[in-house]
């Protein structure tokens, strides 16, 4: 009798359970890297720190790196940290551009445009932030002020604005696209009565023998306006430097200083101030409007420019 020969029975494949890496868990990485600081962060975000530290936990596991160090608070990302951000920002990024791309498809782009902008352009993004508004009604804009033409750039690399007003000499890579704005003319800013009544313009040799207050000289503006005056042969030195414009006016409203700032900087000038000419030399500071240079373009980025055109 022969012997039957009994069929296997397959043993069933164990499946692994892989966790999914969510987007919102690469924002809120984003976002820690950017704040430095759990809570900052988390209130950035709107959720709590313990839902942020966790979010950044499993998106250790999923990756099987460390990627923030940890002490009693947050003290830095790892090797591994930097590695992932360069790609979470570039994934959170492009998942914004492909939402307002569909948004763009329908007529009715509604994303937020951020902007940072030198205290020179001012003037220029108001304008800017004004025609997108009147062109793409939906969109929402951000305006970070008080930043330098190299904290922008670095900002835009790290996909944390959208366009920035700056000095275009700090416009340095292929990877920037730059629009030229209007240059900005520099004014002197006294206090009644520092020059005589009848002088209705300032020049270098004026400054020379004046109360002088100016931007700190790493600065572009003052950079340029340095440089003028040595074309000129003129030694022009300050009293008081300052990274403010806001602190230049408010020591010419207390004192008998005098300063030279961007004319597009005296928005908020009060009456009490008197602004005159620069002539001889004058002094021009260049504008542009900055962005990244990806391809395929984001509508933002197109909005942008057809708004800078404008």
């Amino acid at each position: 009798m022969a012997r039957s020969q009994g069929v296997a029975t397959p043993t069933p494949s164990r499946t692994l359970e892989r966790p999914t890496m969510l987007l919102s868990q690469l924002e809120y990485f984003v976002a820690l890297a950017r704040e430095q600081h759990f809570g900052r962060a988390a209130a950035a975000e709107f959720i709590s720190p313990s839902t942020l530290s966790e979010s950044v936990r499993k998106l250790e596991t999923e990756l099987g790196v460390p990627l923030v160090r940890r002490g009693r608070s947050f003290q830095g990302l790892t090797a591994e940290g930097e590695l992932v951000l360069i790609w979470a920002r570039r994934m959170v990024t492009d998942h914004r551009g492909l939402s307002d791309e569909l948004a763009a498809a329908r007529d009715r782009l509604s994303t937020r445009a951020r902007f940072g902008v030198i205290p020179s352009g001012i003037d220029a993004a108001a304008h800017i932030v004004s025609e997108l508004e009147s062109a793409h009604p939906l969109v929402t804009a951000s305006i970070s002020t008080g930043l330098t033409s190299e904290e922008i750039v670095s900002r835009l690399r790290a996909y944390e604005l959208d366009a920035g007003v700056i000095h275009p000499s700090a416009a340095d890579g292929p990877d920037l696209h730059v629009l030229p704005l209007a240059p900005v003319r520099a004014v002197v800013v006294s206090r009644p009565g520092t020059f005589p009544d009848d002088v209705t313009e300032v020049d270098g040799q004026m400054l020379e023998s004046a109360a002088l207050c100016l931007l700190e000289p790493h600065m572009r503006a003052r950079q340029i306006f340095d440089q003028r005056m040595r074309d000129w042969g003129l030694d022009v030195r300050p009293r008081v430097e300052t990274d403010s414009v806001e602190a230049l006016l408010a020591l010419v409203a207390t004192g008998p200083w005098v300063t030279v700032v961007p004319e597009s900087s005296l928005h908020r000038t009060t009456a009490e101030l008197r602004v005159l000419p620069l002539i001889e030399p004058d002094v021009l500071s260049p504008l542009a409007l900055v962005r990244m240079a990806d391809d395929p373009m984001p509508p933002i980025a197109a909005a942008i420019d057809a708004a800078t055109r404008g």
